[in-house]
């Protein structure tokens, strides 16, 4: 039997996960003590474990790949004995500074592109595993980018499929819910108490919500907000990203259950137009 509680924000880079990550410590997810500073463009912090970061950047380093890298993970690559050697670290590194507790997680964007390293590791280290799904307009994932480091519009959306469509079909069967940074902003009671309600949280504290709510997440540092509604271009790249959007928004906005059939069989159709234009 699981002797703990893991809960992984997963989420492309600028889509809100760290606020997001906040509200799950907010609502008694532990999520480490030794944070990556703020910097000039995450002022409120990336409330990222160093240690998982620097298992995901080694992880990708052998690879061959960054953070930024859009070219396809196989399965079979995350099998690599070097791979299995860091995940024996991961292994290690979670016993020692997480799993100690009854309800802990982490986050950091690139546990998305390398899911079938990590939940391995999370069953070695006997924890029932639970995901929260960040996502954010791809338009405004783009305008973050372009305003950080001035990437094209065409490369964000390239990176943003990169890190939600292939390994998301491994989520089938795990409590998951799936959250949108625009209706965070908006409703941030509302959303924090449907995450715990999705997961079945133990209930939290009330004053640790109401310091997240009005203290933590600040509208002003959210520069952009486009509707699901609007398209992102004309090109392949442009209307995958656009789909794939308005797929996870609906289930972010309550309209349709991720753990029904008909959700994965769409996701199924997002993953073969993918695998299409990669080739």
């Amino acid at each position: 039997m699981p002797t703990s509680r893991a809960v992984l924000v997963l989420g492309m880079h600028r889509s809100g996960t760290s606020a997001i990550a906040r509200g799950l410590a907010a609502l008694g997810v532990y999520l480490g003590d030794e944070f990556l500073e703020a910097q000039p463009e995450n002022p409120t912090g990336y409330w990222e474990d160093k240690g998982i970061v620097d298992l995901n950047e080694r992880i990708l380093k052998s690879l061959g790949l960054q953070w930024d890298s859009v070219s396809v993970i196989e399965r079979s690559a995350l099998d690599q004995w070097r791979i299995r050697a860091l995940r024996r670290d991961a292994v290690r590194y979670c016993r020692r500074n997480l799993a100690k507790r009854p309800l802990w997680g982490f986050k950091d964007p690139r546990t998305m592109r390398l899911l079938p390293f990590w939940q391995p590791v999370l069953r070695a280290c006997d924890a029932r595993e639970s995901y929260v799904v960040a996502i954010r307009s791809p338009r405004s994932v783009a305008a973050s980018l372009f305003a950080r480091q001035r990437m094209s519009d065409e490369a964000a959306f390239q990176l943003w499929l990169a890190y939600t469509i292939p390994f998301l079909g491994d989520l089938i069967g795990k409590p998951t819910v799936v959250v949108d940074y625009d209706l965070l902003i908006a409703q941030p009671h509302a959303q924090l108490e449907r995450i715990g309600a999705r997961l079945r949280l133990p209930p939290p504290d009330a004053r640790e919500v109401e310091r997240f709510a009005a203290e933590f997440l600040d509208e002003r540092l959210r520069h952009t907000v486009f509707s699901p509604a609007e398209t992102l271009g004309e090109g392949e790249t442009a209307r995958l990203a656009s789909d794939t959007y308005r797929q996870l928004h609906q289930a972010a906005s309550d309209g349709v259950d991720p753990h029904t059939g008909s959700f994965w069989q769409r996701w199924e159709d997002l993953l073969e137009r993918y695998t299409a234009l990669k080739r």
